[in-house]
């Protein structure tokens, strides 16, 4: 009986010992370093996808934002080193500002494709899913170093 005993105080120590350690808020946990990750300069969307969020953007988005708006520093400040997924999202739940929502998934990833092509990002051979889960493999990459 006493090896029983002897068992599950050791046990108990070991959880929570393990709970304590996982709760310890001065312990920071690793993150996946973003130099491995696929990022935007690497082709992540085709030049026909590029295309026709061009004709979206043009029918919903021109009329209140100028291309400006979504390139160069502002682009930068804002989306570089984060990952394609938070900014599928955003478009996704926040435009165009008289509808949010009111397109498909695939004319968001459309657009956003064409959002990439404008602030100079290559195309690739394959089309940029309209999924948010794959996405958050990808960072945003702008190729400027700071």
């Amino acid at each position: 009986m006493s090896r029983y005993w002897l068992f599950a105080v050791l046990a108990c120590i070991v959880f929570l010992g393990r709970d304590a350690a996982a709760q310890n808020p001065r312990k920071k946990k690793k993150e996946a370093p973003c130099a491995d990750s696929l990022t935007t300069r690497k082709g992540v969307y085709s030049a026909a996808q590029a295309a026709r969020g061009r004709d979206i953007y043009l029918g919903n988005c021109r009329s209140c934002h100028t291309p400006e708006t979504h390139t160069g520093p502002t682009f930068d400040a804002t989306w570089n080193n984060r990952s394609l997924a938070q900014l599928y999202s955003y478009i996704r739940e926040r435009m165009p500002k008289n509808d949010p929502g009111s397109l498909s998934d695939q004319e968001y990833a459309d657009v956003l494709a064409y959002v990439l092509r404008m602030n100079a990002m290559p195309p690739g051979k394959k089309e940029l899913a309209p999924d948010s889960v794959s996405m958050k493999a990808i960072r945003i990459d702008v190729g400027k170093s700071k």
